[in-house]
């Protein structure tokens, strides 16, 4: 091999977004390492560290094109502030504590051109602060891969996108960002919602489903730090006036049946009426439940707890075997 052989540079930009970061990027940092050389820039976004966090990448960071930009405290509006540096096709969401591999990003390079996909989403293994490994976590992203049976990397279908959307509004369809390579373009127009304190990513989806062209990877490339949230006190703010996930999904649909989005022939075969009398009984028996969970008495001597709780499971159950009949019914399948 010739040894002054370079790699070519991905399409692919590389945003760090960062807030009184600096404990955790030593490792972070050396996650990078290996394939950072691969990206074709990376855009620094801090929200006013006071830790040294800035002046530890600027020492330990090298790359030929790395920019660093200020932003006021906010997760979402500084990561939309960090996408709309990016001129690559393509970007990577390294949040601080998460790690992906060499390995990752040519396997999600690779997928989300060679599936002309506006994002591929994958998931992480879990450690601690102390980098040992956790037990695993149930995400959507698993629900997908065995509901469809695939081991590899798959586009969904938009009924895909919208049934395992409406399925899993406790957790985001996107899962961790920093387990998925996103298409520039796409968050420029559609960027992350900042009215939902913490939960943008997941409420991006209730927005977009239908909107953009899905796909995920079997694969595990990357790891997720389980650690204290940060947030500003804007997110804490806004977090407590969050709507309610169907409530925003109705409004979606109303949306992308005004303008085209959605056929007539795919609504009907979403059962859409269905669907959200389904997810709205499941989110107001988990509601109930989780009011008893809160109480002074444990749960678990309330009589009135347990009835929720069976509610709740049956309402789950209920919104599951409606989500693999739609899924079952469709045409055309990708």
């Amino acid at each position: 091999m010739n040894p002054n052989f370079q790699p070519d540079v991905l399409p692919l930009g590389v945003v760090i977004p960062t807030k009184n970061s600096k404990a955790y990027l030593e490792s972070h940092l050396r996650g990078l390492e290996p394939w950072i050389h691969l990206a074709a820039e990376v855009v620094v976004v801090d929200s006013f560290s006071s830790d040294g966090t800035v002046d530890y990448i600027r020492q330990n960071l090298r790359h030929p094109n790395i920019r660093f930009f200020d932003h006021p405290p906010g997760l979402y509006a500084s990561w939309n502030h960090g996408i709309r540096q990016i001129n690559s096709p393509f970007f990577f969401m390294a949040t601080t504590g998460d790690i992906m591999r060499a390995e990752g990003i040519h396997e999600l390079s690779h997928a989300i051109q060679f599936l002309k996909s506006d994002v591929v989403i994958g998931k992480p293994t879990f450690r601690n602060l102390k980098d040992q490994p956790l037990p695993d976590v149930t995400w959507p992203i698993d629900d997908i891969i065995s509901t469809l049976g695939s081991q590899s990397r798959r586009r969904l279908t938009q009924l895909e996108a919208i049934v395992f959307t409406a399925a899993h509004t406790e957790g985001a369809l996107l899962g961790s960002s920093a387990s998925n390579l996103y298409r520039t373009d796409t968050w420029k127009r559609l960027p992350f919602p900042t009215e939902f304190g913490l939960g943008g990513d997941g409420a991006w989806a209730w927005l977009h489903a239908a909107e953009i062209n899905w796909a995920f990877h079997a694969g595990r490339f990357s790891s997720f730090l389980v650690h204290p949230n940060n947030p500003s006190a804007n997110d804490k703010h806004v977090d407590r006036g969050t709507r309610r996930a169907d409530e925003i999904l109705r409004q979606s649909m109303d949306n992308w049946k005004s303008n085209g989005t959605v056929s007539e022939t795919l609504y009907q075969q979403l059962r859409w009426n269905e669907l959200m009398l389904a997810l709205q009984q499941y989110l107001e028996s988990k509601k109930a439940f989780d009011l008893q969970r809160k109480g002074s008495v444990p749960w678990s001597l309330n009589p009135l707890a347990w009835r929720n709780r069976v509610q709740r499971q049956s309402a789950r159950k209920r919104l599951h075997s409606l989500k693999l009949s739609i899924l079952a019914g469709q045409k055309n399948v990708y």
